[in-house]
């Protein structure tokens, strides 16, 4: 079975995420489960959780087919102390909504240097990032999406993916959304390849496991 679907709205709260996805068709969907532009929300009600819950069961929406998708604001690998500390703190929050939620995955990007350090100090401290926020939850998985490399973004190469893979402690929580991002397919398109971690990845070798798409 193929699961097909787009990214809706919340608005009004989490739980009209699921019946929005139903009304267009779909039998997956992603979501902010927060404003995704603001570093700070008001935490979920119990009643918020409870009606999502319902409203997927209703609807039959599987968690492992329910994509949440993190903060704009969030940069894993801020090359500055405060703006990681935010950045953390606030991707911590973004992983524990999902738990309290009953989902699976998160969905990021890795983030970004700045021109201020290099490559590969940026990405330690986005895998640095990544394993603060898995100690700290239970259930949900990293899901890192890949950039068009604008700027000074990373994620849009293969050996940016391994190097993070290198430094995650908990592999069986860390899986890649890999979307082909070419002019007639740009990077914000809703369907992702999701790419699992036992692979291996290195600059002279690819080898991939599948999963479904959404």
């Amino acid at each position: 079975m193929k699961y097909i679907g787009a990214h809706v709205s919340a608005s009004g709260g989490v739980e009209y995420a699921p019946v929005n996805a139903h009304e267009i068709g779909a039998n997956a969907f992603a979501l902010f489960t927060k404003n995704q532009r603001q570093w700070v929300s008001k935490p979920l009600t119990a009643e918020s959780i409870d009606l999502f819950q319902q409203n997927c069961e209703k609807y039959g929406f599987l968690p492992e087919y329910i994509l949440p998708h993190d903060s704009y604001l969030i940069n894993l690998g801020h090359p500055e102390e405060e703006g990681l500390t935010k950045s953390r703190a606030a991707f911590l929050d973004e992983m524990q909504r999902c738990e309290q939620l009953g989902l699976k995955l998160l969905n990021f990007h890795p983030g970004s240097h700045l021109n201020k350090i290099d490559t590969e100090a940026c990405l330690s401290r986005i895998a640095e990032s990544i394993n603060i926020a898995l100690d700290k939850t239970k259930g949900v998985t990293a899901v890192i999406e890949n950039t068009a490399g604008q700027g000074s973004n990373l994620g849009n190469e293969f050996w940016h993916l391994r190097y993070i893979i290198d430094k995650v402690e908990d592999k069986s929580r860390l899986v890649f959304a890999w979307i082909p991002v070419t002019p007639l397919l740009p990077d914000t398109i809703s369907c992702k390849i999701t790419i699992r971690c036992s692979m291996l990845l290195s600059k002279k070798s690819v080898f991939l496991s599948y999963g479904e798409s959404i």
